[in-house]
C-alpha cells in the first residue's frame, strides 16, 4: 500500500488564499518557523563536549561541523561567516556557544550582533570535563528562561515569508517528470506571492545553461553564473580528465534511470519554476531580495544545503527519486517523492508521496496542492520526516589545504 497523497480540491488560488502562516518574527524583519535552542560548537575540538551537553536538556540541537584550526584565509572565514549565520539563523532563537578557550569566546561575542539571547563557555576555563559538563547544563537552563522571558511567540504572517532551499538528492526518471516540475510550480507560486527561494549545486547546471541563462533578470547576473559553472567545469578537465559517470551522475542516479549529467541538469533545472534569477551568490551569501537566487556550491547535498541554511532559507522542498536521507536540523527538509517504489519502501522518510501523480492518477493542480499543503503545515510547526530523525550534517567546502 503506497503513503499517496489525494487532494479534493483543485481550486489552487482559493486553496492558498485559505492557508495562514504564523512564524516567529526576528528583530531583522525575517521569520522564523522554528525556535530552536542550540548548542554551537565552534572547533572540532568542542564537538564531543556540545553534544553531551545538548543531549542532557530536552529540545535542544547540537550544531557542529568538525571544523579544522589552521585554515588559510578564505577557509577561516567561511567558518567565522558559518558561525555568524547559524547564530543569526531566523530559526534559532537561543544558543549556548561552546569554544575551545576564552578567547574564541570573546572574538565570536564581538563580531555576533544577534536579537536571541546566546551564552557563551569555553571548555578550557573549566575545571575538568565534568565540570564542564555541569556549566553547559546550567547555561541551558538559563536560555531557556530567557528564552521564555524574550516573549518569542508565532504572530501570523504571510506567503511571503517562506524561503525555501530548492534541493534534489537521489534523482532518476521520477525526479525529472514528477517530484523537481511540482516543486518549480510551488516555487512560481511562492514567488508570485512575494516569497523567496534559492537554487544550487552548480555542476548540475552543466547542459542546461541555455534554459536558464535566458530567465536572468540581467547580464551580469548571466555571466556571474555561466563563471560558477566554467569554475566547475575547470575542476573537472584538470582533475586528469576523470570520467564523472558514477560520481556526477551517482551510480544511484544511473541505476535510476538518467544517463547523462546533462540528463540529470534538465531535471534540476525544472525545480526553479520559471521566475528570472535575479542575484548569482556565492557560497552562503543571503540574498537581498525576495525572488529566485542561484548559489554557486558543490553538488554533494549536505553542502549545498548547508550554504543555502547558511543564506538565512527557512525550509526546504527537496525532490527524492531513488531514497538519499540528507537533511539540515536548522532548515527543515519537506522530502517530496513521485518514486512508487521509493514511497512504498521509504514512507517514514517520506513527507509528500506523489506516486499517484506518477501514475496519472492525480492532476497538476492537485500535487501542487498536497506540496503547499505539507509546506504551510511544516511551516506552522509541522515536523518533517528528516526532522524527526535529527538527520543532517553541516559540511563547509575547502578551497585549500589546512597549515
Amino acid at each position: 500500500m503506497f503513503m499517496s497523497t489525494t487532494v479534493n480540491n483543485n481550486d489552487l488560488t482559493n486553496f492558498a488564499e485559505s492557508l495562514s502562516w504564523r512564524g516567529f518574527r526576528r528583530a531583522d524583519g525575517r521569520v522564523g518557523i522554528r525556535n530552536h535552542r542550540i548548542v554551537l560548537s565552534t572547533v572540532a575540538l568542542t564537538d564531543q563536549l556540545a553534544s553531551a551537553i545538548a543531549s542532557q536538556e530536552k529540545e535542544t540541537i547540537c550544531v557542529s561541523g568538525a571544523f579544522q584550526r589552521g585554515l588559510q584565509k578564505g577557509d577561516e572565514e567561511l567558518i567565522s561567516k558559518f558561525i555568524h549565520n547559524v547564530l543569526t539563523h531566523p530559526n534559532v532563537g537561543a544558543a549556548l556557544v561552546v569554544t575551545h578557550d576564552a578567547h574564541s569566546s570573546e572574538s565570536i561575542a564581538k563580531k555576533v550582533k544577534a536579537s536571541i539571547p546566546i551564552e557563551y563557555l569555553a571548555f578550557m576555563n573549566c575545571n575538568g570535563r565534568n565540570d564542564a559538563l555541569i556549566e553547559g547544563s546550567k547555561k541551558l537552563k538559563l536560555l531557556a528562561e530567557r528564552q521564555i522571558k524574550s516573549n518569542q511567540v508565532r504572530e501570523l504572517v504571510g506567503l511571503s515569508s517562506v524561503s525555501i532551499a530548492l534541493e534534489c538528492g537521489g534523482s532518476d526518471v521520477s525526479s525529472s517528470i514528477c517530484a523537481n516540475p511540482i516543486i518549480g510550480d510551488v516555487t512560481d507560486f511562492v514567488i508570485k506571492n512575494g516569497g523567496s527561494a534559492i537554487v544550487s549545486e552548480t555542476a548540475e547546471f552543466i547542459g542546461a545553461e541555455q534554459i536558464f541563462t535566458n530567465r536572468c533578470s540581467d547580464l551580469n547576473i548571466r555571466q556571474s553564473i555561466l563563471n560558477f559553472i566554467n569554475y566547475r567545469l575547470k575542476l573537472i578537465n584538470e582533475d586528469n580528465g576523470k570520467d564523472y559517470r558514477g560520481t556526477n551522475p551517482t551510480q544511484e542516479n544511473l541505476d535510476g534511470g538518467l544517463t547523462t549529467l546533462i540528463e540529470k541538469s534538465m531535471g534540476a533545472v525544472s525545480k526553479t519554476g520559471t521566475t528570472h534569477f535575479l542575484s548569482a551568490l556565492e557560497y552562503g551569501m543571503s540574498p537581498k531580495k525576495p525572488g529566485l537566487h542561484f548559489m554557486d556550491t558543490p553538488f554533494f547535498t549536505p553542502v549545498s544545503l548547508t550554504g543555502m541554511m547558511m543564506a538565512g532559507c527557512n525550509l526546504g522542498l527537496f525532490a527524492m527519486g531513488v531514497f538519499n536521507p540528507s537533511g539540515n536540523v536548522l532548515c527543515p527538509m519537506i522530502k517530496i517523492c513521485g518514486n512508487p517504489k521509493t514511497a512504498q519502501s521509504w514512507q517514514d522518510d517520506i513527507d509528500v508521496a506523489l506516486d499517484n501523480y506518477f501514475t496519472g492518477e492525480l492532476n497538476n493542480e492537485e500535487a501542487q496542492i498536497a506540496v503547499l499543503t505539507k509546506l504551510n503545515a511544516v511551516f506552522n510547526g509541522a515536523v518533517t520526516a528528516s526532522e524527526k530523525y535529527f538527520e543532517g550534517q553541516f559540511l563547509l567546502p575547502r578551497e585549500k589545504d589546512s597549515l
